[in-house]
């Protein structure tokens, strides 16, 4: 969120042509943080904590378009092939809250594993994961991922569903997206 090189992920996802359909997922940032630390004062539910952080997806999601004008925002995903002159969608989860996309609602499954499942839902080729630091993923090193909170553990959980292309992106390789796009 507060990354220089927001900007640069942001002009080259929304503001440049691509040959294929993309779709952000963005995740919950310093307002899914706030809501970690008030489920620990206030001792509410996971169920509880989990739709509050889809709302703050979503809130960062907004953010996001106050900071970019070419964002195209979509919130159902089962719409995504009716934009036929828009190739770069922004996905706020936010409408999942009525149509459950079937995953359990507790800390284990943030946007990491939310960005997993949309892909492995609509048969996606390639997953591109952006992080703050350089990741080397292999299916087999999946748990030190998750020890490092690289990734989080319902990762673990749907990784064998998806049969697409999984890439690791640090967040200064936004370069990176126009070779791999």
């Amino acid at each position: 969120m507060q990354s220089e090189e927001l900007f640069f992920w942001l002009d080259n996802i929304f503001s440049r042509p691509k040959e294929s359909i993309c779709i952000v997922v963005p995740g919950g940032g310093k307002f899914a943080e706030h809501i970690r630390v008030s489920q620990k004062h206030f001792n509410f539910s996971d169920e509880v904590a989990h739709k509050m952080a889809l709302l703050a997806m979503s809130q960062y999601g907004y953010f996001l378009t106050g900071i970019n004008k070419n964002i195209n925002i979509i919130k159902n995903i089962k719409k995504i092939y009716e934009n036929k002159n828009k190739n770069s969608f922004l996905w706020l989860p936010d409408n999942s809250l009525e149509n459950n996309i079937e995953l359990p609602q507790t800390w284990d499954f943030t946007s990491d594993s939310i960005a997993l499942w949309l892909a492995t839902f609509l048969q996606a080729d390639k997953l591109i994961m952006v992080k703050s630091k350089k990741i080397i993923f292999n299916r087999s090193n999946i748990d030190d991922h998750i020890n490092k909170n690289d990734i989080d553990k319902g990762f673990k959980e749907l990784i064998d569903m998806y049969k697409g292309e999984l890439i690791f992106l640090e967040k200064k390789q936004y370069n990176k997206l126009k070779e791999i796009m």
